[in-house]
């Protein structure tokens, strides 16, 4: 029987607010629609099936989520991570995802919600589940010192998930990607990227113009979506809609090379 092609994005950074969310529909972006970019994907972007588990909402709470959903985009489950819930849709989206990936590429992607707990996070992930899912951190990086710190707990907390490979994405939002100087000088950085293999990536700065034109439609609005709601009412959105297109090229540009961990 041949391996199941499956690759585990776990969307994660500690703290409320650090872009968690827009990295995961930048993920998702990249397999629902960028694989066709050879140019810009480098051609390392397969076709795939998306899973997403948002472990930040109740199922009865609308998100943009839902609507790749509705349109078969993406097979998505919603509970929050410290819930009955939240287990339930974990189990059943994982087992989903790993009989499909019986049939070809599953790319799974996890939003977590901001945990501090690393313990907690593990309790509730369960390393054995995670490895069988062969998970990849995705770290969502900040200019404050805690992001940092989070991040060294969960390599020493969850050393079989976080130690071996990963990605830290620094988020322009909060600083120039190219002034994370705590972190370039980080016994961290060395250990992971170095030493490891760790990739070091960047964010750039979403048009917060474009943000909030999806935002008033739903939150976490998919980029494919919006663009289709772009081109059919070009009163909607606006010339918003080149930023939003400019973001999601240049990280498919600079993230296909996750594919590689």
């Amino acid at each position: 029987m041949a391996t199941p092609d499956i690759k585990t994005f776990l969307v994660d950074g500690g703290m409320p607010g650090c872009g968690r969310s827009l990295a995961v529909r930048t993920l998702a972006d990249m397999y629902i629609r960028g694989y066709r970019d050879e140019k810009l994907s480098h051609g390392r972007v397969p076709k795939a099936r998306v899973y997403v588990w948002d472990a930040c909402n109740d199922p009865e709470t609308r998100t943009g989520y839902q609507m790749w959903h509705a349109r078969g985009d993406a097979t998505v489950h919603t509970g929050k991570l410290d819930s009955e819930q939240g287990a339930q849709a974990y189990g059943t989206i994982a087992n989903l995802a790993l009989e499909a990936a019986q049939d070809g590429p599953v790319r799974f992607i996890i939003d977590l919600p901001a945990v501090q707990d690393s313990e907690l996070l593990e309790k509730r992930l369960m390393n054995g589940m995670l490895k069988d899912l062969n998970t990849i951190p995705i770290w969502i990086l900040t200019r404050q010192a805690m992001s940092l710190g989070l991040l060294a707990d969960r390599v020493d907390v969850m050393p079989e998930i976080y130690r071996n490979r990963g990605a830290v994405i620094r988020n322009s939002k909060f600083s120039h990607w190219d002034n994370y100087v705590e972190w370039w000088n980080s016994g961290l950085r060395q250990a992971l990227v170095e030493h490891g293999h760790w990739l070091d990536l960047f964010m750039l700065f979403c048009n917060q113009y474009a943000q909030a034109a999806m935002d008033m439609v739903i939150p976490n609005m998919p980029f494919n979506i919006a663009n289709e709601r772009a081109l059919a009412d070009g009163s909607w959105m606006g010339l918003w809609r080149v930023g939003l297109a400019l973001f999601a090229g240049s990280e498919l540009d600079e993230w296909n090379v996750i594919e590689t961990l």
